[in-house]
Order: C-alpha cells, then structure tokens, then sequence
C-alpha cells in the first residue's frame, strides 16, 4: 500500500500511468516514494489527467521521470554529468 498520493485529478488510466512514473523516478535516481510523489506532484500541481486521450500518454514514463527531476527541460541535449536535479523545497 502506498503512504503518498497524487495531488490532481486523474482518471484510472492516467493514474496507473503517473504511478508508474513514480517508480520510474524511486528506480532512476534512486530516492524515497515520498520524494518521488512530491516532485511529481510539484511538478503537475492544478493539472488534470481525466481523459485517456491526454497527451502525457504520448511519452513514456521514462521521458516523464526524467522531465520531472532534471532542470533542464531539454535534458536529453546534456551529457548525463551535465544534468542538474530540479530543486525542491
């Protein structure tokens, strides 16, 4: 069971697809679930996901993971050594 949750609305779908960028973010850059819902959540606060047709399905949840923890929105231009963690409060 999980302790955290997300803090926007989502359909089904989109729930399991946000959850599975949550472990995307725990397995990539090994930190807490509680870490991983607050940079997911911080990062997609006053967003809805309740259609299955949302665009956040034409990525997958690698890319998500990666566009949620790094500063640099276009972090696949970065050698890996480049890349700075988003900061969070």
């Amino acid at each position: 069971m999980l302790k955290y949750q997300l803090l926007f609305p989502t359909c089904l779908s989109s729930e399991i697809y946000c959850l599975e960028i949550v472990q995307e973010l725990i397995n990539l850059f090994d930190i807490s679930e509680k870490e991983a819902f607050f940079r997911i959540n911080s990062f997609w606060e006053g967003n809805d996901f309740l259609s299955e047709e949302d665009l956040i399905f034409h990525e997958p949840p690698e890319y998500w993971a990666k566009t949620i923890y790094y500063e640099q929105s276009n972090w696949w231009n970065f050698p890996e050594n480049e890349l700075i963690p988003r900061k969070i409060d």
